[in-house]
Parts: C-alpha cells; structure tokens; sequence
C-alpha cells in the first residue's frame, strides 16, 4: 500500500537545475487544467458517487449510513503503453514465483531469521506458520490474489526508456480492486462526453492528452480493466475447487471501523450476481467466538454453515490482533480445510524481507527457468539487506552520504511505515545492529512529475504529481495442478510530488487509471 517518492532524487534536482524549461512546461500543463477542474468536479463527482466510489463517513453519529467520495483524479494518468503490457505479462511469473517459495518454507524461515529476532509481528506469523505444518497442511490448494506495485523509473535528464521498477509485491489484502474498475468507468465518462467539441474544456482535454484530430480515438489509449471481473472469478474457482457441502459460504475476514466498505462489497455482490456464491463477512474477534474447527475432518464453520474459502482483508497489521483471541482464530482457520487467501505462507512470502532477498543472484532462478527468471529481474530495483548476517557497512555509508537516493522499509503493510530522505540516515543511526535486521534499503525510484486534478472531500486540487502503478493477478493451484493463474487488471495511485508516502485509505493519495501513450 506505499510507494516510492521521487522528490529529493538527486537526478531530480540536477537535471531542473541544468533545464529550467521542463518545469515551466509543467507549469504551463497546470494552467491548461485550470480550464477543465472546475466545469467538470460537479459530474465527476456525482459518476463517482453513483457508481461506489465512496468510503463511510469518519463521523456515522446519528446516520450509520452517510459516505462520502473516495480520493480520485479527475483525469486518467498518461503512462507509455509499452511498461504497461511488459507489467501485465508478467503477472503469471509472480504468481509462480510466490507459489513457489510458499512451498519451500525452510528457505521462507532462514531468510526471516534476523527479522524474528526484532520484529515480534513476523515472529507470530511465522510461528502460525510453522504450527501448521506440524500438523501436517489440511490444504494445499492456495489462493492468490496478489497485486505487484511499480513506479515508472525516469530520471530527467537522463536519456534512457523509461522502465517499470517494483515498489513491493502485496499478497495479502491486496485492495483498491474494484475501486480501480470504477474510476476507469469515470475517467471514460468525462473523456468520452467532454472530449469533443470546441468550447474552452473540450480544447484543453484534446491539449492535454494530445489527441488532435483523432478525437473519437480516445477509448484507445484506456486499457480494460477486469479487476471486478477476474478477482471475483478467482474466489469463485477457489470455492468450486474446495467442494463442500451445497451452502457453503465464502469468508471475509474484515476490520471492525472498515471505512472501504465498498470496495469489499463490490467483490461480495460480483461473486453472487456472477456466481451465486455467498459471502459472510466477520472480524477477527467474531470469527473467534463463533468459529469452530472440525477436529476429524478440519471443515470451518461458522454457527454451523461450512467455509470454503477464508478471503483476508484484514489480518496484515498487528492492531487486527489486540489478543490472543485474535491470532487464536488465525491458527483456527489456517489449521482449517478452508482454502485461504492468503494461506499463512503467501502472507509471509510478502514480507519486505524475503523480497530482498529473491533480488540476489540465484534466488529466483531457485523456483523459475532462467529466462522467466530474467524477465522478472528487469523490473527489479536495488535493495539491501540490514543487520545480522549482511555485509551493510558498504550501503550505510553510501546511504549516510545521499540518503535521499533510498527508502528504508520494515516488514509491513498499511502506509505510513516507510524511512525517506534524512530520515533514513537518522533512523541507521539510532538502530543496533540486531534492530536493523527488521528492514531492508531501496533504491528510491525517480518518476517523471506530471500535472493532475486530484479530488478529495468535493475539493479539487491541480497539483505536479507522480503516480504507483499495481497489477493485480488471481492464482489457484496445489503443488500438482494449476487451475488458474492469470492478470486481473491495474490500479493506479496518484499523489503530489513531494509527498513519500502513497496509501488511498491512509490519505496519502488518490485513485486514477492509466492513458496510455506511445
């Protein structure tokens, strides 16, 4: 749910300081979308209401059903078209490889042993993790449903293609999924009904996004987005796969103040339209006092209706498990027959940690041929082991001469976890040689600004902005059969530049959708 900023890239700042006339272009971008914020902030935000891009109100005192807009841009984000199909081709590779390493849970604890010993969140999750296969895995058909996030990597100044660098790989709660389909549903609302004509808005569009004559072309440059369609799809697959008894229900496993309700309930009511398939959604705390685990058979029910698969959206922070009531219903359903997503390995294999460690020469060519191996390392960034078993004094002193050229990470999701700038080489400073085993060190991505009308609470903002790239992409397999593995659309994410972190849910950024360009 973070991504890398790009503001203190020392490429950044040289090459502005050598072309002044790329930033006054930028600015001159701006000042076209001052035409277009606010003739079109009113339909924007009705689609955006009408169509479930909202969240429930901070405040449901005295109306529990009041919302309000969910963060989202005005206008798509133009993206090259060439690192936006590479990205999408590559998602059966993640898919693999996450499986993969799942399956090989002796490399997943020897590469985690420097977190375990300062992190006690990760110690928890691997100790479930190493229970359950004690008892010997009741299931072992996973699903996934992952989301690989990128930023596109083009330093100004610098004359080289621009390329897509991974962010992080989410393999669990990977959200925003339906959000996305909708926002593309808007950005092709107002291209297609404000794009054409001759009046002031129609001409700055057709500026902006340079279509010219080729007005009736614009639908071109949108890509599909399936998200809605394929995650759906692939709880459905897993729920037929599992069998059961006729009633069976597919579990959400939700927070208690989800103010994204409807991102989930779009997914929830796609799987009943489109497949008939229940679901039930439940908290950790209810899944505890209601649950029960067949100790013979190891079906999950809950108040006597069988689970088929257990879908987390919530379970990735340690504020989902203020008890041991918490992490007991964890261990219930990981025990369980269920068929999870994330199993508790594909929650491990997530951790920042163990995507440091596949960046080393040989370790994706562990689980992939050489040439899927190779292709997965052209999207790869820098990263850097910490602490205990790594050779660090050569990066920390690096770091400690430009921290702004990195991000230092620890093993979490949710936003706001990240070290960015000077605040990398303070926080190195502060750490014991044991505590830096909790992170990792990024190479920090540098995008190319571009002008944008972000909207937030009915108030648009035109701001130079810089955007996160995910691709979702579905699995369901076993260690023998593959009964799905493919891409299940994109996300985009889009904040002011200047701004590190880059969660929607945790205010850093809002929702957008790609136009692609040559």
């Amino acid at each position: 749910s973070l991504f890398v900023g790009s503001k203190y890239s020392t490429g950044r700042d040289r090459s502005e300081a050598m072309n002044p006339a790329a930033k006054k272009a930028r600015v001159g971008e701006s000042s076209k979308l001052e035409k277009v914020k606010d003739v079109l902030m009113r339909p924007m935000q009705d689609y955006a209401e009408t169509h479930g891009l909202v969240y429930a109100d901070k405040d449901l005192t005295g109306d529990p059903s009041r919302a309000t807009q969910c963060p989202v841009a005005m206008l798509p984000f133009k993206l090259p078209a060439q690192p936006f199909h590479h990205a999408v081709g590559l998602s059966p590779l993640w898919n693999k490889l996450v499986d993969k390493v799942a399956r090989d849970t002796p490399w997943l604890y020897s590469t985690l042993d420097a977190v375990l010993a300062v992190d006690p969140f990760t110690r928890k999750l691997v100790e479930v993790c190493k229970e359950v296969e004690k008892e010997g895995l009741r299931q072992k058909t996973y699903l996934g449903i992952h989301r690989s996030d990128y930023m596109l990597h083009e330093p100004e100044g610098e004359s080289v293609s621009p390329v897509f660098l991974q962010v992080e790989l989410n393999t669990i709660a990977s959200s925003m999924g339906s959000h996305a389909s909708n926002a593309a549903g808007l950005h092709a609302f107002l291209l297609g009904r404000y794009v054409a004509g001759v009046d002031d808005t129609a001409k700055a569009l057709q500026d902006h996004f340079g279509l010219g004559a080729k007005l009736d072309a614009f639908s071109e440059h949108l890509p599909a987005n399936p998200s809605l369609i394929h995650i759906p799809a692939a709880l459905a697959k897993a729920h037929a796969v599992y069998g059961g008894k006729p009633g069976a229900v597919v579990l959400f496993v939700v927070q208690g103040t989800e103010r994204n309700f409807a991102d989930q309930r779009f997914l929830e009511f796609s799987l009943w339209e489109r497949h008939k398939v229940p679901v039930v959604r439940k908290t950790l705390a209810q899944i505890a006092a209601d649950g029960a685990m067949d100790s013979a058979t190891g079906r999950l029910c809950l108040g006597g209706v069988e689970v088929s698969v257990v879908y987390y959206r919530a379970g990735y922070e340690p504020e989902d498990y203020p008890s041991d009531s918490e992490w007991g219903a964890r261990l219930m359903m990981e025990k369980s027959l269920a068929i999870k997503c994330p199993s508790i390995a594909y929650h491990i294999v997530g951790a920042k940690k163990v995507q440091q460690a596949l960046e080393r020469p040989g370790a994706v060519e562990r689980y992939l041929t050489a040439a899927e191996s190779q292709e997965l390392r052209t999207c790869f960034a820098g990263l850097w082991g910490l602490g205990p078993g790594e050779d660090d004094a050569a990066i920390i002193k690096k770091v400690m001469e430009d921290p702004r050229l990195y991000v230092m990470k620890p093993q979490r999701e949710g936003g706001g976890h990240n070290f960015y700038g000077q605040d990398v080489a303070v926080k190195l400073k502060e750490l014991s040689v044991e505590e830096r085993g909790a992170f990792i060190l990024m190479q920090r991505i540098c995008p190319r600004p571009q002008a944008a009308i972000l909207t937030r609470n009915g108030v648009p903002t035109i701001g130079e902005c810089v955007s996160e790239f995910g691709f979702y992409s579905v699995f369901v397999g076993d260690e023998k059969t593959v009964h799905m593995s493919e891409h299940a659309g994109h996300l985009v994410r889009s904040k002011l530049e200047g701004v590190d972190e880059g969660g929607v849910a945790a205010g850093y950024a809002v929702i957008s959708s790609p136009f692609l360009v040559k």
